[in-house]
């Protein structure tokens, strides 16, 4: 079983660590695409981009205060806000119980990062252009991180009571220090995005490599198809000239396969070949011999004594 969570942990925290090389990309992408853009813009209207992509940052920004994960006063704020209690009656014991949602005994992940809606609304709303909910995702990620590193001693990605309780005795716990939000933190440098914008071009170059090619390709497809439909249209036509030869010489025309399209007028009659009347030098054969009448003579009669 050791073994079992051993494996599920390392498996989660390779996922968690893909999570955050992926959102590292798209914030370069996107600042990649916004400088490229710039780019095709005169200088007035890259001037107005830029300030109006200062201000959006600035608005980001212009949000209320994020109390630290895991700190009493977040968890406090849930308890009011989230459950509806007395902040004044907060009992540390009582919140880990109410937010056991299947009351194993454990906060897991997804129970713990539920714990983050309310500060991550503060920052966050899908309505404002200036936000981003991919983010905001991340920002989620990085609180349920934070909290597992400070409380789950024993690393197997779940939190316990004694655990918790443990993690309500500390000074940070009270005495927390401020949270810096993803705004406060650039994902990358500029050397990052360089090097990250080097792989792109380079891709970018493979790509037009492989675009010429296909098209040279479909060049000469196009010029082998032409040459067979030229061939094509000779034969047919070297066919016509042949039929029309044959019958200005009295032959009829033949079919694909040389043998003769029309064959000689045959009259038949229940099957039997009706023979015409020979006349003039035609030889006799036995089917055309004139049959001769002749006179059929009584036996001579015999008298008797």
């Amino acid at each position: 079983l050791d073994m079992l969570i051993k494996t599920a942990t390392h498996d989660l925290e390779n996922y968690d660590k893909a999570h955050h090389e992926e959102f590292k990309k798209y914030e370069m992408m996107k600042e990649h695409e916004r400088r490229e853009y710039l780019k095709t813009l005169d200088e007035e209207k890259r001037h107005q981009e830029e300030a109006k992509h200062e201000e959006m940052k600035k608005k980001h920004s212009d949000h209320p205060k994020v109390n630290h994960p895991g700190s009493k006063d977040q968890l406090k704020e849930v308890w009011e806000e989230s459950d509806g209690l007395d902040p004044n009656d907060f009992d540390p014991k009582t919140f880990f119980k109410l937010h056991d949602a299947n009351a194993d005994g454990f906060l897991d992940e997804q129970e713990l990062e539920a714990l983050f809606t309310k500060e991550l609304e503060k920052v966050y709303d899908s309505k404002n252009e200036e936000d981003d909910m991919v983010e905001m995702e991340e920002e989620r990620l990085r609180m349920r991180e934070h909290v597992m590193n400070e409380i789950d001693i024993n690393k197997d990605r779940l939190i316990t009571m004694e655990e918790f309780m443990r993690s309500t005795e500390k000074k940070e716990f009270s005495e927390p220090e401020s949270w810096e939000t993803l705004d406060q933190q650039p994902a990358f440098t500029e050397e990052d995005l360089k090097e990250f914008e080097s792989h792109i071009f380079q891709q970018e170059d493979e790509l037009h490599k492989q675009a010429l090619e296909l098209q040279k390709k479909k060049e000469e497809l196009r010029q082998q198809q032409d040459f067979l439909q030229t061939q094509k249209q000779q034969l047919e036509m070297a066919i016509k000239q042949i039929e029309q030869k044959k019958l200005q010489q009295g032959h009829p025309p033949s079919s694909p396969d040389g043998e003769l399209k029309f064959q000689p007028a045959v009259s038949q009659l229940d099957g039997n070949v009706q023979n015409h009347p020979v006349g003039g030098n035609q030889p006799l054969t036995p089917g055309n011999i004139p049959v001769q009448e002749t006179a059929v003579r009584p036996d001579p009669v015999q008298s008797h004594p």
